[in-house]
């Protein structure tokens, strides 16, 4: 898959640019390196927020608990 970026800022395209020298890559590889890893990111947030979302289900199909202070209270003056 092929990608054109036009009017990327002087100042990313430099930072992009001397990380890329930095770690001995290409230019072109440094920035599939940095979409990668924002993919990656971007999968786990939103499997973050399915399990959430499922753990949300989950404790609202539980059947409401009654206060435990009364029990505590009991349980005090044994």
């Amino acid at each position: 898959m092929n990608v054109t970026l036009k009017q990327i800022p002087t100042d990313t395209y430099k930072v992009i640019q001397e990380a890329a020298e930095e770690q001995g890559r290409s230019l072109n590889a440094h920035i599939i390196s940095i979409l990668s890893s924002s993919a990656e990111e971007v999968l786990r947030r939103r499997k973050l927020r399915e399990s959430r979302d499922e753990l949300d289900r989950f404790v609202e199909s539980l059947a409401p608990m009654d206060s435990s202070a009364e029990l505590i209270r009991e349980d005090r003056e044994r």
